[in-house]
């Protein structure tokens, strides 16, 4: 009878503790908040579109030589007069071109792929993605390994959201980039396109730990082969 009582009493104990360490990870911070294995509660919640801005044509020397004018002067048609008829003649100035100053430098491609941590993803499509990828911005594979070794955008890391080894890849790249300068770097998510959801939940997580630089490529995988972007095969990025 008295060990039943200890075990009663034991039950009540852990029941306890666990409803103490449930509330008090309620009241925890972003940052010091443990999240249950499978909870992502803004994993269904797309922000809405940002407009894209079309950055005005670089201006080249070909450019200002175009609108570039230049004065000439008029020609002078020899006239016949006597030696009392003549008069002096006022000489006409050079004609002078105009400055041409040498063009501007072009703009920085990156610029407008800054830091947004209201939010934790931004749409982009694949003319945005192949600057990124042209400028070495990491890209981030969400699907399933077996489908990544397929093919897969050259140099994205497989992080299969549904895989479980997703935090423990999650946590190393936190590690890796634990500077707040690396941590706004932007990075390039992607799944299959369409209906999936899959590059859309890892933004979340990656959102959830301080990556403010985030974007999903909207048209996924498909897209990229569409457009002839460089692919690989295989477990290697």
């Amino acid at each position: 009878m008295r060990i039943r009582s200890t075990a009663v009493q034991i039950i009540i104990l852990v029941i306890a503790a666990a409803a103490i360490a449930v509330i008090a990870n309620g009241f925890a911070s972003r940052e010091r908040r443990l999240n249950l294995p499978g909870y992502w509660p803004n994993a269904r919640r797309v922000p809405p579109r940002v407009p894209e801005t079309v950055p005005p044509p670089p201006i080249t020397t070909a450019t200002v030589a175009e609108t570039a004018t230049v004065a000439v002067a008029p020609p002078v048609i020899p006239t016949t007069t006597t030696a009392a008829e003549q008069k002096p003649v006022t000489p006409v100035p050079p004609a002078v071109k105009p400055e041409v100053k040498p063009p501007a430098p072009p703009a920085d491609p990156m610029a407008r792929f800054t830091p947004h941590p209201d939010k934790a993803y931004v749409e982009i499509n694949g003319d945005d993605v192949a600057a990124l990828h042209k400028a070495g911005a990491l890209f981030l594979d969400a699907r399933r390994t077996s489908v990544f070794e397929e093919g897969h955008i050259a140099g994205a890391r497989s992080f299969s959201v549904w895989e479980s080894d997703i935090d423990d890849k999650v946590n190393a790249l936190f590690n890796e980039r634990n500077d707040p300068r690396d941590q706004n770097l932007p990075i390039v998510i992607y799944c299959s396109g369409g209906a999936c959801e899959d590059s859309h939940m890892l933004a979340q997580k990656l959102w959830g730990i301080q990556f403010n630089n985030v974007y999903v490529y909207k048209d996924g995988f498909p897209d990229w082969q569409k457009r002839g972007g460089a692919v690989r095969t295989g477990s290697n990025p």
